[in-house]
């Protein structure tokens, strides 16, 4: 009986993030079976590098009001950039800033009833949210910072990017 209760103890810790049970979790072959569609410097973070990678719902696109189909999950890699001696971030001869360590992996995904069952009052919709280390392990992240920056993103089924995937 000890076994089990240590085993559903360690299954809570590493399926909650900032004291919230997670619903998203993260495909462990998305670099093999997802598209990545967009690489580019974070707009969020001036000190940031994004590579996105959209599941096959995902890229199947947004319908005529700019929505996604449910089962969407989209995959954030989010990367420090390359520093200058001074400090200053460092830019390529492109003008684009060099990524360098693997910092996190995000995830989002849209299903039927997120909304209606959703941990936190900030409305998505029905997309949540759920952030990862490089290696895999859940990481001690506020979901709600991740929710209340795409939460005005209405027009774009809550995404920055959706202009960037097909139209259904």
């Amino acid at each position: 009986m000890r076994p089990l209760v240590s085993f559903i103890a360690l299954f809570f810790a590493l399926t909650a993030s900032a004291g919230e049970d997670l619903r998203v979790g993260l495909p462990k072959d998305y670099k093999e079976t997802y598209t990545e569609y967009l690489s580019l410097d974070r707009i969020q973070n001036h000190d940031q590098f994004i590579r996105l990678f959209a599941n096959d719902v995902a890229m199947k696109g947004a319908d005529e009001n700019g929505e996604l189909l449910s089962g969407s999950v989209i995959v954030a890699e989010i990367y420090s950039v390359k520093k200058n001696e001074d400090g200053s971030v460092a830019k390529s001869l492109v003008n684009r800033r060099v990524k360098d360590k693997l910092l996190l992996l995000g995830v989002m995904e849209k299903q039927d009833g997120f909304a209606e069952t959703s941990p936190s009052k900030i409305n998505v919709g029905d997309w949540d949210f759920a952030a990862f280390k490089p290696n895999g392990d859940v990481a001690p992240k506020d979901l709600d910072t991740c929710r209340a920056c795409h939460a005005p993103l209405t027009q774009t089924d809550f995404l920055f990017t959706t202009q960037h995937l097909p139209k259904r």
